[in-house]
């Protein structure tokens, strides 16, 4: 079986939030490299050390806090964007 490359980031609809909905604390951040390996999206890179979200991550996050609950640093903060904005389900 052939492999067919799947670009996740045109499977979802996202109506992009005013504001950043998650930060993240450098301080706290050791670089684990936890939000990176989970993020079904690949929105989380490790640069000088330390967790950065891609700078379009509003586009593309899927909401599903996983960044959040896997940093055992509390380094990441996670709220949902406000009414109206975020990921729009169209199927399921």
């Amino acid at each position: 079986m052939a492999e067919y490359p799947i670009d996740k980031k045109k499977l979802v609809k996202v109506i992009e939030s005013p504001v950043d909905f998650i930060k993240v604390d450098r301080e706290k951040c050791v670089g684990c490299k936890n939000c990176a390996i989970i993020c079904g999206m690949n929105l989380w890179k490790i640069r000088n050390g330390k967790a950065a979200l891609d700078k379009d991550y509003k586009k593309f996050c899927t909401e599903c806090a996983s960044c959040f609950t896997v940093c055992d640093f509390d380094a990441i903060e996670f709220t949902f964007p406000p009414a109206g904005y975020g990921v729009v389900y169209e199927r399921g």
